[in-house]
This record gives structure tokens, C-alpha cells and sequence, in this order.
């Protein structure tokens, strides 16, 4: 919608510019209608004008990658990248096998780029996994009208973070 708006008010400068006969008037509506379609396409593209960034954090239990016989609790983890990691652990308590977990996507560069996953020895009694997202959303429907394109992927990142317990082991391969 905002391309709308812009090239309507293009318009409207151009009419000022070139049809009004009053000098002044034109000079004064043609400045005004080309200022504001600036301002608004600058503020859109550079200040997100309408959003905000909103965080969401969700956590659930993981288990660990060893057979349930297994007196020993691990999860196995692969550096990928500087501060990156594929994680295997189960997901469920019953699983006969671990999963490969955040193992980027090479075929959409630009949505693995936006997701990492680390993992960090702390102080817990459970082993989970913690998925903070940051994205843009609107901060009204009237800015959603206005801003919103067909197929924006709004997201500025997505971050996973497996918190082992102190007695787990972490198997790096």
C-alpha cells in the first residue's frame, strides 16, 4: 500500500509542479508532496517506521542422544561456522534415535544466515532448549495496511540455546 501512496503523491507533485498556475502554490504543493514521499519511503527502509521489534522466547525439555540404558546423559554437538553448532539430542524421552537439530538450510542462504544454535554447560537439573526469535511486527493494523508486502519474512533472527546440565557430557565431533 505504500507504493500506492508514494506514487500518488508523486503525482500530486508532479500536477503542482507542472499544472498549477500559481506560482507559489506550486512551488509550495509540488515541495510538500515530493517531501513527504521521501520522508516516508526513507523512514520505511531505514527505521522500520510502523514496527518494532518484539522477542519471543520458548523453551522445552530435551533428552539425551545415549541409549535410556545408559547410565551416562550426553548430547553430541558439531561446530559449523564461528559461533554455530548442529545439536543431537531426542525430543522425546522414548525416541530410539537422536535427531540432527538446526542443521542449516544451504538452499535458503538467507534464512540460515538469520539461525544459530549454541549450547552452554549451566546449572540446571534438565537439559532444554531455549528459541529466542526477533522479528519486526506492526505496531497497529493501520501500519499493517499501509506496510505489509506480500511475502515479508519479518524476521531478524532466530537463536537456540541447549542448556546442559553440569553432570551431561557434551560430545564435540
Amino acid at each position: 500500500m505504500l507504493i500506492w501512496i508514494i506514487a500518488g503523491l508523486v503525482f500530486l507533485a508532479f500536477v503542482s509542479w507542472f499544472f498549477l498556475k500559481n506560482r507559489l502554490a506550486s512551488y509550495l504543493l509540488g515541495t510538500t508532496f515530493s517531501l513527504l514521499a521521501v520522508v516516508l519511503l526513507s523512514l520505511n527502509m531505514s527505521q522500520h517506521f510502523g514496527m518494532e521489534k518484539s522477542v519471543t522466547t520458548t523453551r522445552h525439555e530435551v533428552y539425551s542422544a545415549l541409549p535410556a540404558q545408559s547410565p551416562v546423559k550426553a548430547v553430541a554437538v558439531k561446530k559449523i561456522g564461528e559461533k554455530n553448532y548442529v545439536l543431537v539430542y531426542k525430543n522425546h524421552q522414548n525416541d530410539q534415535q537422536a535427531d540432527k537439530h538446526f542443521v542449516p538450510d544451504t538452499s535458503e542462504v538467507v534464512k540460515a544466515v538469520k539461525r544459530s544454535a549454541n549450547y552452554e554447560k549451566a546449572n540446571v537439573s534438565k537439559a532444554t532448549v531455549e528459541t529466542k526469535t526477533v522479528k519486526w511486527t506492526y505496531k497497529s493494523d493501520l501500519y499493517r495496511f499501509l506496510f505489509k508486502q506480500k511475502n515479508e519474512d519479518n524476521v531478524v533472527s532466530i537463536r537456540h540455546t541447549l542448556m546442559v546440565p553440569e553432570n551431561w557430557q557434551v560430545i564435540e565431533k
